[in-house]
């Protein structure tokens, strides 16, 4: 429940989220989606969380097969 008053509490955005086929992208984008369902105060947490994750999807294309 929010401390604001009536008619300012803030409303999710709704951005439709499509998958992708590539696990590691598509649930980053799952988390970046169930952000509407986290406190304000959190979602630089979900955030940066998100973009790790972006970030290591994308070095794991430059890492040959059989390295971990």
């Amino acid at each position: 429940m929010s401390d604001l008053p009536p008619g300012l509490e803030p409303e999710p955005l709704g951005v439709p989220v499509r998958a992708t086929g590539h696990p590691p992208v598509d649930a980053a984008l799952a988390r970046l989606a169930a952000v509407d369902g986290v406190p304000t105060t959190e979602h630089a947490a979900v955030y940066e969380d998100v973009h790790r994750s972006l970030t290591d999807a994308l070095s794991a294309l430059d890492r040959p097969e059989d390295e971990p």
